[in-house]
Formats: C-alpha cells, structure tokens, sequence
C-alpha cells in the first residue's frame, strides 16, 4: 500500500502551491491592475497601494462597451444555440443509424479540427464576401458553429451511445416518430452532453477576436474582444487600467453561466469515458 512519507507530502503541498499561482496569480494581478488609479498602473504595489473603482465606473457607463457587450451576448447566444442544436442531431445520427457513408462523414468531421483557424479565416472571409454577409452577426455565428460542430458532434455521439437503443425500439411500437422520439425521450436524456456543448459553444464565441476583428468592422456590431482593444490600447496611448477593469466586468457573465452549470459540463465531457 503506497505510503504518503513527509517527503510526498512537502513535495504535494509545492505543487499544489507552484499551480495554484500559475493560474490564479495573473487573475489576482487583473484584478489588482483594475484597482488601481490610472497614475499607479505600473507600479509593483500588490493590493497595497491606493485603491480606487474610477475605472469600472469608467467602464459600465461607456456605452460603447455595452454596445459591444449586447453584440456579444446576441451573437455567443445564437451560436451556442445553434451548434448544441445541430451537434445534437448530428450525434444522433451517427450513433443510432447506420447509413452509406457515415463513417466518411464521421471521419471528415474529426479532420475539420487538423486545419489551423488562421488558415480557414482566409476562405471564410472570401467566402462571406461573396455572400454580402461582413458586418453582419451571421458571418459569425456560422463561423464560430462550425468551429463547435466537430467536438460537439463527436462529444453526443459519445453521449448518445450510453443510451440503450431498447428506448428508441419502444417509442417505435408506441407509434411514435423520429422527431417526437428525439424531442420527447432522446434529447431529455441528454441535458448533460447538450449544456456542455452550449457552454463549449458560448465560451468559444464570447472569447473570439481573431474572426471578430477581420469579418465585422462595423464599430456598432463589434463584439466584445475586438471592441475593448480598438477601444482601450492604441498606436500611441494605452489605457491599461480601464482595459484590466472591462476584463474582469466582462468575465463575469461566463463565470456565472459555469458555476451554474458546471455539474452538467463535466458529466457532459465525461461521457463515454467509461463504459459498463
């Protein structure tokens, strides 16, 4: 039986302690940024020096970044919908019917994710031009759901086939179709798999700047990423201090949404892991 000698125990405790700051030292340091007066920013002072809120009120009574908040909030909420919506069909394809070519399409959904985003921006935009869609929310919500498709896809795939296929049989004799099937017993089932997606999905679109910047240049569309480094850093003038206190305002509403729901993201992501 492994014994836990003082040694283990030092060398645990380190770790824990080395890990700890790695990821909560630079939050910590966001925050005390945010704090701090405009004329302090650079200074070394670790939640000991003056404090001041002059920057998140700066911040909430901007209107631009609540412009960009809204944008961000319609556009992460279409796509998180949207990509649940078709990654959830499309597991349930792949794991309850057996059709010519599935495991083609299968196989070309798990290759989307070798292409590197930089790369696929290039043909995106080429192809939104053509279509009349820049400036406008759906060239980003079609981006950003194809981007979740793959890992959605093959996450209810996995979720799905942990679902006896006795329950789809009975609907069956009950006379029931496939839509009322999915609607009324599959996707119930699946609420775990489908708010981990929705979560995966709202993350994804809410943290974007790389599509956020190049398809949509309309400031009044511009979504949160782009808008707080067009609005806050400069050629000439950076303003860090409100830049950290918009960080952590706008942090906010994906932490709720993952306290919340954390329980159902985990069992979501853990699905098919282990099979009995």
């Amino acid at each position: 039986m492994f014994q836990k000698t003082i040694g283990f125990r030092i060398f645990l405790t380190l770790s824990i302690l080395l890990i700890g700051g790695f990821v909560f030292l630079p939050l910590l340091w966001l925050i005390n940024t945010a704090l701090k007066p405009a004329a302090e920013t650079f200074t070394l002072s670790f939640f000991t020096g003056p404090m001041t809120l002059d920057n998140f009120k700066n911040v909430i009574t901007d209107m631009r970044i609540l412009t960009y908040l809204k944008n961000s909030l319609v556009v992460s909420f279409l796509s998180s919908f949207m990509a649940t919506l078709v990654s959830a069909l499309a597991g349930y394809s792949f794991s309850k019917f057996r059709y010519r070519g599935r495991s083609s399409i299968m196989t070309v959904f798990m290759l989307a994710q070798a292409f590197p985003q930089a790369i696929l921006l290039l043909s995106i935009y080429m192809m939104m031009m053509k279509m009349g869609m820049l400036d406008n929310y759906w060239s980003l919500v079609l981006s950003y759901v194809v981007f979740t498709l793959p890992v959605g896809t093959w996450t209810m795939k996995s979720y799905f086939d942990q679902l006896p296929n006795a329950l789809i049989e009975s609907a069956k004799v009950d006379g029931a179709g496939h839509m009322r099937t999915m609607a009324q017993i599959i996707f119930p089932l699946a609420v775990p798999g489908m708010v981990s997606i929705a979560i995966y999905g709202f993350v994804w679109s809410w943290n974007d700047l790389l599509y956020s910047l190049t398809l949509v240049t309309d400031p009044g569309k511009r979504t949160l990423a782009p808008g707080l480094v067009l609005t806050y850093l400069g050629e000439f003038q950076n303003n860090w201090a409100n830049m950290m206190a918009a960080a952590v305002v706008v942090s906010i509403p994906v932490t709720i949404i993952f306290i919340f729901l954390q329980r159902y993201f985990i069992q979501g992501l853990t699905a098919g892991a282990v099979k009995g």
